[in-house]
C-alpha cells in the first residue's frame, strides 16, 4: 500500500462518524435480571442452603456455572433475540431447580416449604386486608358459630385477645401439641406447653389476663362463660398464613381456681398406621398374629401419655368394620373411627349407670371386637373375665409401666389368676421415645464401656449420635430452625408385644409371675429396653432418651390411679 493510499484512509477515519456495534439499552436490558438473580442467590438462596444443611458447596458452584453460561448466551449469540431469551431461561433453571430441590427435601420442615399456589397467594393476601382492618389482629378464631369478630384497638378485649393469640403463636413454633394454664403462685398462673412429649414451663400469666385469656377461648368454643366448676369441652380452629391448626378446649375448676388444657390437632395425634407406630420387624410380626386371633382378651398398657390410645386406634383399624361388629368403650374420644361404633360414657351423666354396667351391655350384644379405653375399677375388669371369650375379643387399655406390670395390674384385679390364665391371649406395652433431630444431630465415637451396656460391641457399632440443637449459618453457630434447639423432633413408639398360649399360662394361672416372665423372655421377643437400645443404635433416638424412658422402673406415676380407686377417669392421650 502507497503512501498517498495510508494518508487517504487516515483522513477518512478521522472524518467519520463513531459507530457502536452494540446498542447501549442491550447492556441495560442483560444487567437487569442479571442483578436480580445474583441477588436471589447470594443473599436468599446461600442463607437457606446453610440454615437447612442442603450442600453449600453443591449448590455454589451450580449457580456460579448456570450464571455464567447464561451470561455467555447474552454475549455470545451473535442474534440477541435467541441470546437473551436464552439467558433468561438459564436463570429461571438455576433458580427452580433450587426451590424444586429445597422443597423435596426431608431437612426442611412442611411448614417451612415455599409455594408459588396462586390460590393460596390470594387467600394469604385476603388474610392480610382482614388483619389490617382488625388493626393488629393475627390469628382467626373460627368456633361452632362461625368466626370471631377482633375487637377495636385499646378496648379491654383486644388487649386479651392479643395476649391469646401470642400465647397460641408461640406454642405452635415452638411446635408443642399442649398448652396446659392452671393457678400458680402469687395470684399468677403457671403456663406449660408439652414438646415432644416433655412437659416445659413457660413465662407465667397475672391471674387477672389469664382468666381473660380462658374466657376468651372458651366463649370462641361457644362454652358458657360463667361456668368456672363443670368439666367443659369445645373444639375450635386457628388460621394463621392459611394454615389451619383444630384445638381441643377442655377446662375445668380447682381448689384454686379454673384451669385449661389445649390440645392441639387432636385428631392428627392418634390417626396412625400400625406399621408407622414404631414396631421392630419380629414386633409387627407377632402383633399380626395376636390380631388373626378371634378370641381373648389383649392388654394395651402404657403410662399416661404414652401413645395408648393412639396405638387402641391403630388397632381398630387394623380389623374390617364392614365385615365385624367392633365397639368401644371411652370416656372421650379422641376421633371418629370409620365404622366402629363408639360408646361413650359420661361419669357425670348423674343416670346411676357405672362403666362396668355399661360394658356389660355391650358384651352382651355379642360383638366381634370391643375394646375399652379405660381399666377404672375391679367391677370392670370382672366384666372383662365373665364375657364369652370364644365370641368376643376384647382389648383392655390399661396404665401400666411394662408388659408384665400389665399383667399384674389386671390379675390383681380381677382377684382369680385362673380365671386370667383363661382369658389373656396377648399382651403390648407401649412408650414414646424422642427421635433425634436429622438436621442437627451429633455423630460421636462411643466408648467401649457404654457399648458394652447396650449389648454391641465397636466392631459391630462404629458411631452413635446425640442431641445437637444447632447448626452453622455462614460459620457461625445458630439455634436449628427445625427443631428450635431441643435437639428433638417427633416421637415413636416403643414396644413389647407378646402372645400368650399355654407355656405362659400354666404360671399364670398358679400366681407365679416370675415363672410367667421366664416364660416370656424364652419367647426372645424385645423388651421395651430392648427396643429402645436398638433405635438408638440405628441413629433414631438417643442413649440419653432411652435412659431417660426406662429409668422409671414401675413406679406409679404422681396422681396414677389404680383400679378400684375412684371413678373411671379419662383416657390417656398420646
Amino acid at each position: 500500500m502507497t503512501y498517498e493510499s495510508l494518508t487517504t484512509l487516515a483522513t477518512l477515519a478521522v472524518e467519520a462518524d463513531p459507530v457502536f456495534l452494540v446498542s447501549w439499552w442491550k447492556p441495560a436490558l442483560v444487567a437487569i435480571p442479571f442483578i436480580g438473580w445474583a441477588w436471589v442467590v447470594t443473599s436468599l438462596y446461600d442463607a437457606d442452603v446453610r440454615r437447612f444443611l442442603l450442600g453449600v458447596n453443591v449448590w455454589n458452584p451450580v449457580h456460579v456455572v448456570m450464571g455464567l453460561l447464561a451470561l455467555g448466551m447474552a454475549l455470545l449469540l451473535p442474534n440477541f433475540l435467541i441470546g437473551y431469551p436464552a439467558m433468561l431461561l438459564l436463570l429461571g433453571i438455576d433458580l427452580g431447580a433450587y426451590w424444586f430441590k429445597r422443597n423435596a427435601s426431608h431437612k426442611v420442615p412442611e411448614d417451612q416449604k415455599w409455594s408459588m399456589d396462586i390460590s393460596r397467594l390470594k387467600e394469604q393476601m385476603r388474610e392480610r386486608k382482614e388483619e389490617k382492618l382488625a388493626k393488629g389482629v393475627t390469628l382467626a378464631f373460627r368456633g361452632p358459630e362461625g368466626t370471631v369478630k377482633a375487637p377495636e384497638r385499646g378496648t379491654p378485649e383486644y388487649d386479651v385477645r392479643i395476649a391469646a393469640e401470642a400465647l397460641l403463636i408461640d406454642a405452635v413454633g415452638a411446635r408443642a401439641s399442649r398448652i396446659d394454664i392452671a393457678p400458680g403462685q402469687d395470684g399468677n398462673y403457671s403456663v406449660a406447653l408439652t414438646i415432644d412429649g416433655v412437659r416445659r414451663p413457660a413465662d407465667p400469666i397475672p391471674g387477672e389476663r389469664a382468666l381473660g385469656i380462658i374466657d376468651f377461648l372458651k366463649s370462641a368454643g361457644g362454652l358458657d362463660v360463667t361456668d368456672r366448676r363443670r368439666k367443659l369441652r369445645a373444639n375450635i380452629k386457628i388460621e394463621q398464613g392459611g394454615a389451619t391448626r383444630p384445638l381441643r378446649l377442655a377446662t375445668s375448676g380447682s381448689t384454686g381456681g379454673v384451669k385449661m388444657n389445649i390440645l392441639f390437632d387432636p385428631e392428627g395425634q392418634v390417626n396412625h398406621k400400625v406399621e408407622d407406630l414404631g414396631l421392630t420387624p419380629k414386633q409387627l410380626d407377632e402383633l399380626r398374629a395376636i390380631l388373626l386371633q378371634q378370641e381373648g382378651v389383649v392388654l394395651l398398657s402404657s403410662p399416661p401419655a404414652n401413645g395408648r390410645t393412639a396405638t387402641m386406634y391403630a388397632l381398630a383399624r387394623e380389623h374390617d368394620a364392614y365385615t365385624q361388629n367392633i365397639q368401644t368403650l371411652e370416656l372421650e374420644p379422641s376421633t371418629s373411627i370409620e365404622g366402629v361404633r363408639q360408646n361413650v360414657f359420661d361419669p357425670m351423666a348423674g343416670d346411676g349407670t357405672e362403666y362396668a354396667t355399661m360394658l356389660r351391655s355391650i358384651l352382651r350384644r355379642d360383638p366381634d371386637v370391643v375394646f375399652v379405653a379405660e381399666l377404672p375399677d375391679v367391677a370392670t375388669a370382672q366384666e372383662i373375665v365373665r364375657a364369652d371369650q370364644s365370641r368376643t375379643r376384647t382389648f383392655v387399655s390399661l396404665r401400666a409401666d411394662s408388659a408384665l406390670a400389665a399383667v399384674q395390674t389386671f390379675a390383681k384385679a380381677v382377684g382369680d389368676s385362673k380365671k386370667v390364665a383363661d382369658a389373656l391371649t396377648g399382651v403390648i406395652a407401649v412408650r414414646l421415645v424422642r427421635k433425634l433431630c436429622q438436621n442437627c444431630r451429633v455423630e460421636y465415637t462411643p466408648q467401649p464401656e457404654m457399648l458394652k451396656k447396650l449389648g454391641t460391641t465397636p466392631e459391630r457399632t462404629k458411631s452413635l449420635f446425640k442431641r445437637g440443637g444447632q447448626v452453622l449459618i455462614r460459620g457461625k453457630e445458630d439455634v436449628c430452625p427445625v427443631c428450635q434447639g431441643s435437639g428433638y423432633f417427633g416421637q415413636e413408639g416403643v414396644f413389647e408385644v407378646f402372645q400368650v398360649g399355654a407355656e405362659e399360662r400354666q404360671p399364670l394361672a398358679n400366681g407365679d409371675l416370675m415363672g410367667f416372665r421366664n416364660a416370656i423372655k424364652r419367647k426372645r421377643l424385645p423388651s421395651i429396653q430392648e427396643a429402645a437400645v436398638l433405635k438408638a443404635l440405628s441413629g433414631v433416638t438417643s442413649v440419653e432418651e432411652v435412659a431417660r424412658i426406662t429409668s422409671t422402673g414401675a413406679k406409679p406415676k404422681p396422681g396414677q390411679q389404680k383400679p378400684g380407686q375412684g371413678a373411671a377417669r379419662p383416657a390417656a392421650k398420646p
